[in-house]
């Protein structure tokens, strides 16, 4: 299995570790439940280093990208970020990806490409197969680590450790900081549906800089957090992961990402999109709410009147509704909110229904 540059950490602080997507993650650092209401009251701090990080410069960075992603790369500026899709000439999702617009370091523009763990290598060689010879691709996913700061009082954290007032930044912008003498990318994005920054930092750096963040916010409640936490926060902020409810099977039609695919532009998969769109969706992607406790497996049977209607592809225990809650794909008849199901659970059905997205809201 891979490795973050915060492993030795990790294993001094005996952490539980587990496998995901081919990295060995902390699942969780103490009580699951504990991190969760870190994060949801106070903040949390994730090693993000499994995601992918893959740097494209040069004169032809922009359109390279502007080809292959889903949104227009073109009206980016310099300090900002975009979530899309990047889609092959069929329309199937390769991968979800953030999308940064860095301060070059030469001749013409610099972005960073977030990419899903099982999809950093085919994202790689995507790039690669469709690059002109004036971009420059490079992987920096071992070169650099990568954190996420989430919860209410994440600013109040980083003050503490930059000793001054700290500067909020807005939604979707980045900047470069230092903290704890180390040059950091911070840009406010998030996977957990709270207020929150994810930091890049040279991997030499990770250590000295985790250590620093949980020294500063200890006072605040932060706590280190693992997959465990991570998967039921972004579960109930209604966020799809790839590798689990998408892949290369869906398009965003289907899958409710419509609104991240901008077909006012050209880009690989376009034409097959809207031919999909124009035509009745066979299947959604959902958000159901069990009656009685039962946490579906991946693939678990989602009937209506004992007829099998779709699948489910996450589950998890909802603290903020206090019920069991996922997502799966049904039949596009009985998608709409309040629709009764059952859900296959352990060679049980459990009563459940449809209900509207996000399952958390923050105030």
């Amino acid at each position: 299995m891979k490795q973050t540059a915060l492993n030795s950490v990790h294993s001094m602080t005996a952490a539980k570790m587990i496998e995901f997507q081919g990295w060995q993650q902390p699942a969780f650092f103490s009580d699951p439940t504990d991190e969760y209401h870190a994060v949801r009251g106070s903040a949390g701090l994730f090693d993000a280093g499994f995601l992918g990080r893959i740097e494209v410069t040069g004169a032809g960075a922009e359109a390279l990208l502007h080809s292959l992603f889903t949104r227009n790369v073109t009206t980016m500026t310099e300090g900002t970020a975009l979530y899309g899709l990047l889609c092959n000439d069929s329309g199937f999702i390769l991968d979800t990806v953030l999308l940064f617009k860095l301060q070059p370091e030469g001749p013409g523009m610099r972005f960073l490409i977030t990419t899903n763990p099982v999809s950093t290598d085919k994202v790689l060689g995507w790039l690669k197969k469709n690059a002109p010879k004036n971009a420059v691709i490079n992987d920096l996913t071992g070169a650099m680590a990568q954190f996420s700061l989430q919860g209410p009082l994440v600013d109040t954290v980083l003050e503490a450790l930059t000793g001054s007032h700290f500067k909020k930044i807005k939604q979707k912008h980045l900047k470069t900081i230092t903290l704890a003498d180390t040059q950091v990318i911070i840009t406010r994005t998030g996977f957990t549906g709270e207020r929150g920054y994810e930091l890049f930092v040279p991997a030499a750096r990770a250590v000295v800089l985790w250590d620093a963040l949980l020294a500063a916010g200890k006072r605040f409640g932060l706590l280190p957090c693992g997959m465990t936490s991570r998967d039921i926060l972004r579960l109930e902020a209604g966020y799809a992961q790839y590798g689990i409810d998408l892949d290369e099977t869906r398009t965003p039609v289907e899958s409710g990402l419509m609104q991240v695919v901008d077909l006012h532009k050209t880009f690989i998969g376009k034409d097959a999109i809207v031919k999909r769109a124009s035509e009745p969706t066979q299947s959604k992607l959902v958000g159901y709410e069990l009656y009685d406790k039962g946490i579906p497996k991946l693939g678990g049977i989602i009937f209506s009147e004992n007829r099998e209607i779709g699948s489910t592809t996450s589950g998890n225990h909802s603290p903020n509704r206090r019920k069991d809650v996922g997502l799966g794909y049904v039949l596009t008849r009985y998608s709409q909110p309040g629709q009764e199901i059952e859900i296959e659970v352990k060679d049980k059905e459990i009563a459940a229904k449809i209900v509207e997205l996000p399952f958390y809201r923050r105030k």
